[in-house]
């Protein structure tokens, strides 16, 4: 589906891999097809394997007896430019490592794909990097832009849902961030954030809709709050509206609607739609898995194999003023339940927040104060003009915490500063005169 030119432009080609439920896609800034995974192979631009693109993910599940052809589970991948980079490309993704019910996965990998390879149809250049361990939900693989406008959070949930964790990645890798016990359970479902990142949510098939307020700049998580709904739910997805009001939850017969910036969301239930019991052969085009396109409108796969997508029109409108239209986009082929799983790639930084500066390692805000070295091992100095008063100075990490405070005093025009016991990474330094703040970075090796 091509929205380069306004109304999607819907072609179907034949490619080298199938796709049952987990499809992630990635196309350049010019809307150029990349490469997209179905979970177990990577295709490129070809439509053909890319180099060293199978076996991802590897477990029984994944295997050809099973589904080698493609996983079923949403949200088994999410693609993430590097940033930093033109050409390297970061691949999330994870499977179910036991059979038996409930289904867990017991590894959260990464892949990275080098697009200068291959006469620019891409490499996979590292494959199955296991960035941490445990029993994690299956699926459920969501990504936001950090306020600072380059890098990126990825959330995945753990085994009962009672905790997410959280991973930041930037031009140096993806590294661990925190953990959140969020004191909830839920069951299996499709999560996201807003289009403006401060919001966190979805539906699942134990707790119904579950929303929370995110800090793009710390990625942490805060006022928890739960729709329950009555119904015996067997499919299930969500998504956001454009101006990030409203999370729409698809189950099955039933298409829902929620505020999410009310403190109670209970109240701002609605359902939008009902399945008209359209048939295509012994197949339900019944309401599945949504995803909000570049055009502003939010598409649905239906419950089964169909030629078929419902839409939501104006998502933006609360209620029924949304204006659901089911089996509205006719497909030139069947497709099941699948959308890629997208985040918004174009949010930028959060303007005014501690983290929406990206100002290089030896620069302050145009200010004449100079760090040095940079980056350090440890030991750094900051070398300022004369000062008439006194002056603090904070050392700030990546998630908000202030690690380091001290004063500057106004008899000296250089500061010492010993970091050597902190871990490596990029810091935010940031300096006070009265009124007058200034930021800078400083890099840790």
């Amino acid at each position: 589906m091509d929205f380069i030119a306004g109304p999607p432009v819907i072609t179907y080609e034949n490619r080298a891999i199938d796709f049952n439920i987990t499809g992630t896609t990635i196309a350049d800034s010019s809307g150029n097809f990349l490469f997209a995974t179905n979970g177990v192979t990577i295709i490129n631009s070809a439509s053909d394997t890319m180099l060293n693109g199978t076996g991802l993910s590897p477990s029984t599940y994944s295997s050809p007896q099973w589904y080698g052809d493609g996983l079923r589970i949403p949200q088994a991948t999410l693609i993430l430019p590097m940033p930093g980079s033109t050409n390297l490309y970061y691949l999330f993704h994870s499977t179910i490592d036991t059979i038996n019910i409930p289904s867990y996965a017991y590894y959260f990998y990464y892949s990275v794909i080098d697009m200068n390879l291959d006469g620019g149809k891409g490499v996979v250049v590292a494959k199955n990097q296991v960035i941490q361990t445990g029993l994690f939900a299956t699926g459920g693989i969501s990504g936001c832009m950090h306020a600072n406008g380059r890098d990126w959070w990825i959330s995945i949930h753990d085994k009962l849902g009672s905790e997410l964790h959280f991973f930041l990645l930037t031009p140096f890798g993806v590294t661990y961030s925190h953990s959140q016990s969020i004191g909830f359970r839920d069951g299996l479902g499709t999560y996201s954030f807003s289009p403006d990142g401060s919001k966190f949510g979805g539906y699942n098939t134990v707790d119904d809709f579950e929303i929370f307020d995110f800090d793009r700049c710390s990625g942490m998580l805060s006022n928890y709050r739960k729709v329950i709904i009555n119904d015996s739910i067997v499919s299930f997805g969500s998504a956001f509206s454009p101006n990030s009001k409203y999370l729409y939850g698809a189950s099955i017969r039933y298409l829902y609607q929620v505020d999410v910036t009310s403190n109670q969301p209970d109240t701002t239930l609605i359902t939008v739609a009902n399945w008209d019991s359209t048939w295509f052969g012994n197949y339900a085009a019944t309401f599945a898995l949504p995803a909000l396109a570049p055009d502003g409108k939010i598409y649905i796969t239906t419950g089964s194999v169909t030629s078929s997508l419902h839409t939501i029109e104006e998502p933006d409108n609360p209620g029924i003023a949304c204006n659901v239209i089911q089996n509205s986009v006719t497909l030139p082929s069947y497709n099941r339940p699948t959308v890629p799983n997208h985040p918004n790639y174009f949010l930028g930084p959060l303007v005014g927040s501690l983290c929406d500066s990206l100002v290089g390692l030896n620069e302050l805000s145009l200010s004449p104060i100079k760090i040095q070295p940079n980056p350090t091992q440890g030991l750094f100095q900051i070398v300022y003009p004369p000062q008439s008063q006194n002056g603090s100075m904070e050392l700030i990490d990546l998630f908000g915490k202030i690690i380091v405070v001290e004063q500057i005093p106004p008899w000296s025009q250089l500061k010492n500063v010993d970091i050597s016991e902190l871990s490596s990474g990029i810091y935010i330094l940031k300096i006070r005169w009265g009124n007058n703040v200034v930021y800078g970075k400083v890099m840790k090796e």
